[in-house]
């Protein structure tokens, strides 16, 4: 194809199809003839192999349309999916853990309060009770009362603490209120 294309002086355009018709002997009676892309003439624009006055006319703006140079496209790289977030741990059930939650809801004043409290009532053990049937770090009279925070209330200390202040907000209004009343007569 090279060879056409110098011989012709001109570069082929992507767009032009080559047809090389060989007859029985090599480059003596064989002819290289070039024709057009689709939508032109069936006619071969150029012939090798012929003397130049056969040559027929041609479309200088497809002889002379420069060769397009093949260009390597790169994918993108396919953009990751976001990862997911790791399931949070387990949360641990402790006093530790309670005592941070209890001090998350009521701020450090209040907690100061409830936490002098709960601890005169069951130095925050989950499993402490007296005889009168007080159970847990809140001491509920009942204990099974705070069932209604959680099936688990016998040994969560956050069921215990969580029960222990709706307690302390419904009946005294605040835990400082409890820790004034608890001041005053020795249980709350």
């Amino acid at each position: 194809m090279k060879r056409i294309a110098m011989a012709a002086g001109v570069a082929v355009a992507s767009l032009v199809v080559l047809s090389l018709i060989a007859g029985s002997t090599p480059l003596g009676d064989s002819h290289y003839q070039l024709f057009a892309a689709a939508g032109h003439s069936d006619e071969p624009i150029f012939t090798l192999g012929s003397p130049a006055t056969d040559v027929p006319a041609y479309d200088e703006a497809l002889l002379y349309m420069p060769i397009p140079t093949p260009t390597l496209t790169v994918a993108p790289k396919a953009t990751p999916a976001p990862a997911k977030k790791p399931a949070p741990a387990k949360y641990r059930d402790t006093v530790r853990n309670a005592k941070a939650y209890a001090k998350k809801q009521l701020g450090t004043k209040q907690y100061g309060c409830v936490n002098i409290v709960w601890w005169h009532e069951s130095k925050w053990d989950p499993r402490a009770s007296n005889p009168s049937g007080a159970y847990g770090i809140p001491q509920a009279k009942p204990g099974i009362n705070m069932r209604a925070f959680g099936s688990n209330w016998r040994y969560s200390p956050l069921t215990q603490v969580k029960w222990g202040l709706w307690y302390v907000k419904d009946r005294y209004g605040s835990a400082c209120g409890a820790w004034a009343f608890w001041r005053q007569n020795g249980w709350y």
